[in-house]
């Protein structure tokens, strides 16, 4: 049986809605907690702008 290479899931969110919601401590408190990685990104210029590893 071939073993796979560890992989990290990432839960990607626009960026207006990690402003919005995401910087407000209970957020940050859950995703520290729960140890979400979280990716960030731009819609309209399609680009990412944040990758958070945890």
């Amino acid at each position: 049986m071939e073993q796979e290479q560890k992989r990290q899931l990432f839960l990607a969110i626009a960026q207006a809605i990690y402003i919005r919601h995401f910087q407000k401590p209970i957020f940050q408190l859950a995703v520290q907690r729960n140890r979400i990685n979280l990716l960030v990104y731009e819609p309209e210029q399609e680009a990412i702008v944040q990758w958070i590893a945890h």
